[in-house]
C-alpha cells in the first residue's frame, strides 16, 4: 500500500499532506476520471487544490469529500481486469484475471490512451500483482466485473490504488486480445460475462476453458492463485475527447459537422489490423458543455504485435473524421508517432516530458514534409482536371496541371502554412504508369527567385528525392490513398477556401497549402506579411463555459501566474492565470455566473506607459 490515505472534510488538508510529505494528491473521494485530482508539491498548492478539487467533485459526483495520499512520481498506471462469480454446480467463487492494461498516457489525470499488454511489466511481477488481485476479490467476495488499479515504478514495485467495482472505459483492450484474440473469434466479451454473473449463472464455461495455467504465465506456488487468462497479440485504445490540445486540452463544444469513422480493417495482408469504434455521437451531434467531453474510443488490435497496433491505431485515426469542434487526434497521432513512445517507455509523466510548453501540432520530418508537398501538388492537378476549374487559382492558368504523357519535367512552388509559410520548389515528372518522381528543394523565404543558381536553404540537407507510386483520389472524397516512399498513407482533403488554399491533413498535421507557378511566386514576394493584432493587454476565455469567480478587482496590480479567475467548462474548474507582471486591472468585462464564448475578453490590463 501506498503511504497513510487521509479523507479530507475541511481545509487541514494541509496539515494531512505535511504529515504524508510532499508530493501529495488529492481526490475526489466519491468517483474517478481526474476530476477534482490535483499534484501538490507544497501547502499553496494543496490550498488551491482543496478549493478546485472539492468544487469539482461537488459537481461531478453531488459530494465534496477529498482523499489526500502520497503521490508516486514517474510511475505506470496499471490495472488488472477480473470477472469472478459464483459457480451454480460447486458453490465456489471462479475468479478470472487478465494481462494488465497499461494506461500511464494521461492529461489533467485522465487517461487518453490506454493498452494491453503493458511494454513495462515483467511477467514475474504480473503473477505476483494477479496474486494480490485474486485474494483481494476472495476477501471481499466480489462477484462482478472489476478492475484493480495499481501504481508501478521503474523498479517494479507495485502499489495498490484503489478497486473499480465496475466495468471500465478501457475494457475493449482487454477483451481483444483475451484467449485466443479478436481474430479466432475465441475471446472473452466482458458485458456479456458480467451479464451471465449478475443473472446468477456464473462465468460462461467457455471463458474458463481460456485460463492458461502454465508455469510462464499464470500457476503460482499457491495452487493457481496466480493463473490468468491467455491472451494473444496486442490491443491498444485512444479516448476521442472534444478538446483544444492546442489550448492546454480546453473543452470545445458546438455540432459535428463532418464524421466519418475508419474501416473496421487497415492495412494489407500481414500489416492489416481490426479497428473498433465505440463512439456515442454521429453526423450533426450537438457536443455541449454539460457532459465529459470524450466522442468515442477507437481500438486497434494486432495479433503480431504492438508495433503493428500502433501503426494500425494511427492509420485508423488518419481515416478518421471530425469537424466542427477541437479534437485531441492530432495530439494522439503525434503520440504514436513519438520514439520513446513507440520504444515502450510510457510513464505518468510522459506528457509532460515531451510536452514541457504544451502542443503546438504534429511534428513531420524534413522529408516527410517534402513528401507532403508532392501529395498537395497532385491532390491540386487532380482536383484541377477532374473539376474543370482552378482550384488554386492562377497556377491552373499558366498550364501547370496539364499532362500530355511526354513526361516532361514541370516546376511549381509549395508553400506550406500559406504564402507566408515555408516555401518549397517541386520539380516534378508523370510517367505512363501515372507514377510521380520529384524532387523537392526547401528555399528562403521571399527570395523573389527560383533561378536553378539560387541558393537553398542548408542545400545538402533539404533536397529530397520523392517517388509517389500511385494515388487513390476523386475530388468528391474525404480521404486520399497515396503510396509514397513505399508505403501506404492516407489523407484527409477539406478543400480549398476562397482564396484558393488547399486543406489537408496527414499523419495529423493540419496544413493550409499554395501551391504557385514561379512567376506568381515572384510576385507574391512583393506582399507585406500582415502584422497581428495585439491582445497582450486583455486576458479572454480559452473556452466556452461558465465564469464562475474572479480572484482580482479592477486597479489590482498582478504578478506572473497569479490566479485572474475561474471558468468552468464540462464540470472541470480551469483558473485563468497572468501572463503579465506589474500590470494593472483596468477593467473586469465579465458577469460572474454568465456564460462564455472561446475567445470572450474577462479581463483588460491598463496599458502600461513606455519607460
Amino acid at each position: 500500500l501506498l503511504p497513510p490515505l487521509s479523507t479530507s472534510l475541511s481545509p487541514d488538508a494541509v496539515e494531512i499532506a505535511q504529515e504524508i510529505g510532499y508530493p501529495v494528491m488529492i481526490k475526489a473521494s466519491s468517483g474517478g476520471g481526474g476530476k477534482g485530482m490535483r499534484i501538490c508539491y507544497d501547502d499553496a498548492q494543496v490550498k488551491e487544490g482543496y478549493r478546485l478539487g472539492s468544487a469539482e467533485a461537488k459537481s461531478f459526483f453531488g459530494d465534496d469529500c477529498l482523499l489526500v495520499e502520497k503521490y508516486v512520481e514517474d510511475p505506470h498506471h496499471i490495472e488488472i481486469q477480473v470477472l469472478s462469480g459464483r459457480n451454480p454446480a460447486t458453490g465456489e467463487l471462479d475468479i478470472l484475471c487478465f494481462a494488465e492494461r497499461e494506461c500511464s498516457i494521461q492529461r489533467r489525470n485522465q487517461k487518453v490512451i490506454e493498452e494491453s499488454p503493458s511494454p513495462h511489466l515483467l511477467p514475474s511481477t504480473r503473477r505476483e500483482m494477479i496474486r494480490q488481485v485474486k485474494s483481494l476479490v476472495r476477501n471481499v467476495d466480489y462477484e462482478s466485473a472489476g478492475t484493480v488499479e495499481f501504481l508501478v515504478d521503474k523498479h517494479q514495485n507495485f502499489y495498490f490504488l484503489e478497486m473499480n467495482t465496475r466495468l471500465q472505459v478501457e475494457h475493449p483492450v482487454t477483451e481483444l486480445i483475451s484467449g485466443d484474440g479478436y481474430d479466432s473469434g475465441n475471446y472473452v466479451d466482458l458485458v456479456h460475462g458480467m451479464l451471465e454473473v449478475a443473472a446468477g449463472r456464473g462465468i460462461p464455461q467457455k471463458y474458463l476453458d481460456l485460463v492458461d495455467r502454465s508455469n510462464a504465465e499464470g500457476e503460482a506456488e499457491d495452487g493457481g492463485e496466480g493463473a490468468n487468462v491467455r491472451y494473444t497479440g496486442h490491443a491498444i485504445e485512444a479516448r476521442i475527447y472534444a478538446e483544444d490540445p492546442f489550448r492546454g486540452f480546453l473543452p470545445s463544444t458546438g455540432p459535428l459537422v463532418k464524421y466519418v469513422e475508419p474501416p473496421p480493417v487497415v492495412g494489407e495482408g500481414e500489416e492489416s489490423c481490426h479497428i473498433r469504434i465505440d463512439a456515442g455521437v454521429v453526423p450533426g451531434y450537438n457536443v455541449s458543455p454539460f457532459y465529459d467531453p470524450i466522442l468515442s474510443k477507437v481500438i486497434s488490435y494486432s495479433a503480431r504485435s504492438r508495433g503493428h497496433a500502433i501503426r494500425g491505431l494511427g492509420s485508423a485515426l488518419d481515416q478518421y473524421l471530425l469537424k466542427g469542434v477541437q479534437h485531441n487526434v492530432p495530439f494522439v497521432r503525434d503520440v504514436l508517432r513519438n520514439r520513446d513512445f513507440v520504444k515502450g517507455y510510457t510513464p505518468t509523466s510522459f506528457i509532460g516530458e515531451h510536452y514541457p510548453d504544451g502542443f503546438s501540432g504534429g511534428r513531420l520530418s524534413k522529408k516527410e514534409t517534402a513528401e507532403f508537398a508532392v501529395i498537395a501538388r497532385e491532390i491540386g492537378r487532380k482536383r484541377g482536371l477532374l473539376m474543370k476549374g482552378p482550384p488554386l487559382a492562377l497556377a491552373n492558368a499558366r498550364g501547370n496541371y496539364s499532362h500530355d504523357g511526354d513526361e516532361e519535367e514541370e516546376e511549381v512552388v509549395v508553400c506550406m502554412g500559406g504564402i507566408f509559410g515555408d516555401i518549397y520548389r517541386v520539380s516534378s515528372k508523370t510517367h505512363d504508369d501515372g507514377s510521380v518522381t520529384a524532387n523537392v528543394t526547401k528555399m528562403p523565404k521571399n527570395s523573389g527567385s527560383l533561378d536553378a543558381g539560387s541558393e537553398p536553404e542548408e542545400a545538402e540537407e533539404e533536397s529530397h528525392a520523392i517517388a509517389l507510386s500511385s494515388m487513390d483520389y476523386e475530388p468528391a472524397d474525404n480521404f486520399a490513398k497515396v503510396v509514397i516512399s513505399g508505403e501506404i498513407r492516407a489523407l484527409q482533403v477539406h478543400g480549398e477556401d476562397e482564396t484558393g488554399m488547399l486543406k489537408l491533413t496527414m499523419y495529423g498535421s493540419d496544413e493550409d497549402v499554395l501551391v504557385m507557378s514561379p512567376g506568381e511566386y515572384q510576385l507574391a514576394c512583393h506582399m507585406n506579411e500582415p502584422k497581428p493584432k495585439d491582445l497582450g493587454n486583455f486576458v479572454m476565455s480559452p473556452m466556452p463555459g461558465t465564469l464562475i469567480s474572479y480572484g482580482v478587482q479592477e486597479g489590482d496590480i498582478v504578478e506572473m501566474g497569479q490566479e485572474l479567475c475561474v471558468v468552468e467548462a464540462m464540470k472541470m474548474q480551469n483558473v485563468i492565470r497572468s501572463h503579465k507582471a506589474g500590470a494593472k486591472v483596468g477593467k473586469l468585462h465579465g458577469v460572474v455566473g454568465a456564460s462564455l464564448r472561446a475567445d470572450e475578453v474577462l479581463i483588460e490590463f491598463e496599458q502600461m506607459e513606455s519607460a
